[in-house]
């Protein structure tokens, strides 16, 4: 990929539930939970991928490749996961699977809307060419998204919240 398209970069996204898979050594030193299941949140599934990827390439190529293993979980947004999160990520690997697998599909982002019907964006609809970063999009105020967004968050003030004004994205 990086001599065809000339890309030095990229992201990989695993499920976690890839651990269950490793050789019995990786695992020799992680719990398991009462039904036997490898215990996801003990293992550094990021940092271990990363580290054999980084291995691998050097053996292959001769030199060396960053490679950084990011592991998020609930932890990462800060709130405890409930029946909405284990649907959307269910959906949205289920998404990638079939963006890669059944589609065939490059640069491309996995997305849900209404009743979490998949949707798959190129990358070029979401990135500025000149700038490298995604495009900003903007959470309409006063939404049924924005209204359930703002119920659901945790404020730990009793005053309300003054946002200043927002500049409008020109398209």
């Amino acid at each position: 990929r990086e001599t065809k398209y000339d890309k030095h970069y990229g992201t990989v996204v695993l499920a976690e539930g890839l651990a269950e898979h490793l050789p019995p050594e990786a695992l020799q030193s992680t719990s398991r939970d009462e039904h036997g299941h490898v215990s996801l949140g003990k293992i550094d599934l990021g940092k271990m991928v990363a580290d054999t990827v980084c291995r691998h390439y050097q053996e292959r190529y001769g030199t060396t490749k960053k490679v950084t293993g990011v592991q998020l979980g609930y932890e990462a947004r800060c709130g405890a996961p409930h029946a909405f999160d284990v649907m959307l990520g269910s959906q949205l690997g289920v998404g990638g699977y079939k963006a890669v697998v059944e589609q065939k599909l490059d640069a491309h982002m996995v997305s849900t809307s209404g009743q979490l019907a998949l949707s798959y964006v190129p990358f070029e609809e979401i990135i500025n060419p000149e700038t490298m970063r995604a495009n900003v999009r903007f959470i309409a105020p006063g939404s049924d998204f924005h209204n359930l967004a703002r119920f659901l968050e945790t404020r730990v003030e009793h005053e309300p919240i003054v946002l200043g004004p927002r500049k409008e994205v020109k398209k």
